[in-house]
């Protein structure tokens, strides 16, 4: 089963969903460390989290696996998040859409930093898988057409944020967009 924090900022109620689901037979709960209403405008509270975690242990449903989701954008988030809050894996959305090698990165301990032929490799199975699950027909190339330009966007522009330098930083500032501040103005209109 899969929730957020709640509805709204005021009817935040994850704790009581989760026994609600853990007493109902839920083999695994995730939870989404935001409310519906606050969508991706503020950080996941991993707080909250954690709260559900410990509240299973102490009411005996330590053995159901929590796993948390929000601001999981590198390997060293995910394994702070799981350190910090106890879960026991962590759920991955838009890291993976936006850096689909950060499952390589978690495995490996270590930031990918592709060179422009990995980088072209990437976008070669993107494709390849998209034409494997959307179809190669007009369809399937058109579902597949909404997709690719975001992906060859990002990847042309991806800057890996290593550990040394932006792990503290990412604990102040879990979201993406509030993290770095790029200058545009020695930039040209194509690099922007």
């Amino acid at each position: 089963v899969k929730i957020r924090l709640g509805c709204e900022a005021d009817t935040v109620n994850c704790c009581d969903i989760v026994r609600a689901v853990r007493e109902a037979g839920a083999s695994a709960v995730t939870i989404h460390g935001r409310t519906a209403q606050q969508g991706y405008s503020n950080n996941a509270d991993w707080t909250l989290i954690q709260k559900a975690v410990q509240d299973g242990k102490d009411e005996g449903f330590g053995h159901i696996p929590v796993i948390g989701n929000g601001d999981i954008l590198t390997h060293y988030e995910a394994r702070r998040r799981m350190d910090e809050s106890s879960v026991d894996s962590v759920m991955v959305g838009r890291g993976a859409l936006t850096k689909p090698w950060i499952f390589k990165e978690f495995n490996e301990n270590e930031t990918w930093a592709p060179d422009a032929n990995e980088r072209i490799e990437v976008y070669w199975t993107l494709a390849n898988y998209m034409k494997d699950h959307f179809g190669d027909d007009s369809m399937g190339r058109k579902k597949a057409f909404k997709f690719l330009p975001w992906h060859f966007e990002f990847l042309s522009r991806y800057n890996p944020y290593q550990e040394d330098k932006f792990s503290a930083q990412s604990a102040e500032k879990p979201l993406i967009q509030s993290r770095v501040t790029i200058s545009t103005d020695d930039l040209s209109p194509l690099e922007i």
